[in-house]
Parts: C-alpha cells; sequence; structure tokens
C-alpha cells in the first residue's frame, strides 16, 4: 500500500476537506507514491517516536498535530515556510506523515463528538464552523451540575488535573449548559457568549479570562492534548479495525 492508498482510506474516516481552510492536514511529508512499510498513530513528532520508528521499521505515521514548520517572509513579501529541527529530523530519516488536525476535530465521530458524549451533552449545536455543517466546537444542555461537581466530572473524563477557572465560574451555583472545544477555542468565545453557562477548552490566555468575567461566562481552561486524545483513541481503533491491524498510539501522558 501506498502513501496515496492509505491518505484515501483515512479519509473516509476523517474528510480531510473539512479542515479549517489555512490547516496543514493531509500528507505533509513524504510523497504520495511513498510505500507504507510499518505504521502508528502519534499525536505529535517527538523523539521518542522517532527512535521507536526507526527501532520498530515503521516508514510512515499519522499524526494529529502538523509537524512544525516556521513562517518565512521573503524579500519580495512573498511566504515560505522552513522545517523545524524536530521535522527535518523526520523527514532526513524517511519517515512519512499523514496529519488529521482539525478535519478529525470537526467530523462526525470526530474529537468534538466524543467530547458530547463524554458529558453526556443534549440538544447540541455546532459552533466554530470550518465548511458547511462541520465545525470545531458544540454547544449543549447537560444534566445539572454544581461547579465544583463539574470540576471534578471534567477530571476524571478527560483524565486531567489541569484545570483554571476565571472568576466567574467560582459564582455558579449550577450548570445546565455547556460549550466545548477540543485544543485551543477561545478565539470562537464570542459565538458562545449567553449561549452556554459554561465554555471549556484548552490555552486560555488571561484576557479571555477577563473577557468571561466581563460577560457572565463561566471559562475552564483544561490541557490542550486532555480535549483531544479521547477523539484520537476512537480513531485509531476505527482505522485498525479499517486495516485489520492493532495500531499503537503514542501520546505524551506528561501532558494529559
Amino acid at each position: 500500500m501506498n502513501l496515496s492508498k492509505l491518505q484515501h482510506i483515512i479519509n473516509s474516516l476523517v474528510p480531510l476537506d473539512y479542515a479549517f481552510e489555512d490547516d496543514f492536514v493531509g500528507i505533509t511529508l513524504g510523497s504520495e507514491d511513498s510505500e507504507v512499510n510499518g505504521l502508528a498513530v502519534t499525536h505529535e513528532l517527538e523523539n521518542e517516536v522517532l527512535d521507536y520508528s526507526i527501532n520498530n521499521n515503521v516508514n510512515t505515521l499519522i499524526t494529529y498535530h502538523p509537524p512544525s514548520m516556521k513562517k518565512k517572509i521573503e524579500a519580495d513579501g512573498s511566504e515560505s515556510f522552513e522545517e523545524d529541527t524536530m521535522t527535518s529530523k523526520f523527514r532526513e530519516a524517511g519517515i512519512n506523515v499523514i496529519t488529521l488536525h482539525t478535519a478529525q476535530d470537526v467530523c462526525i465521530g470526530g474529537n468534538a463528538d466524543v467530547l458530547v458524549d463524554l458529558f453526556e451533552m443534549t440538544n447540541t449545536d455546532v459552533f466554530a464552523h470550518t465548511t458547511g455543517e462541520f465545525g470545531a466546537g458544540r454547544l449543549g444542555d447537560i444534566q445539572k451540575i454544581s461547579s465544583a461537581e463539574l470540576l471534578e466530572t471534567i477530571e476524571s473524563k478527560l483524565n486531567t488535573r489541569i484545570v483554571r477557572t476565571n472568576k466567574y465560574f467560582q459564582t455558579l451555583k449550577m450548570i445546565n449548559s455547556i460549550a466545548i472545544l477540543p485544543g485551543s477555542g477561545t478565539q470562537f468565545l464570542d459565538e458562545v457568549l449567553t449561549k452556554a453557562d459554561v465554555f471549556i477548552t484548552g490555552d486560555v490566555s488571561h484576557r479571555y479570562l477577563l473577557k468571561g468575567d466581563e460577560m457572565n461566562l463561566g471559562l475552564v481552561q483544561v490541557n490542550h492534548l486532555s480535549t483531544e486524545i479521547p477523539g484520537m483513541k476512537r480513531f485509531v481503533h476505527n482505522l485498525s479495525i479499517e486495516l485489520g491491524t492493532k495500531l499503537e498510539y503514542f501520546y505524551n501522558k506528561y501532558y494529559e
């Protein structure tokens, strides 16, 4: 099987066209006609994954996060991209990479939908749209719960103790609705104002915590990866069935 065929199979599970327009998805290292000789899934490119790939004759990886690139502005004003050191190590080792990123967030049964299942959300709507009906965020109702109980639920269901809130969240007595977005989604905060009691996402900057206070929206910042790992585990399970082989999935548990 070559890389093009593998991407076709992946696309049947995670349509790559659903990603955000400027996202770096699909074949991000390697060429379509490269043969796949050993396959694994990793959240991102790391030294430990490189060592595993070399030692186990794995020449193809499916990643959630894209390989890291540095944007350069040329003298004529045009943009180009330069691989960072980690990306170059994988290319030099001859390892192919297919990346999912926001296509995996928004697709049916993807990262956002798995969070809906985990938190038993009902009457859900989509926000943070990419194309058509698809989007990275979910709004919906949950069974009434106190703020303290919600934090315990988040820690349990996302397997993380990295939880931070804004001041307004601490004033909430009961919570009836939440908005949730895997990864970092505070740029979509305006889309959930007045529509949810609490917005759960990762990488919330101080100014957004203050904006939540100003607009009476509870904000919960969790670890970035912990919102993505549950959906990626489902993807690995589904792809393993599709390929008829058990795939290894690597992620840095330190960040969960």
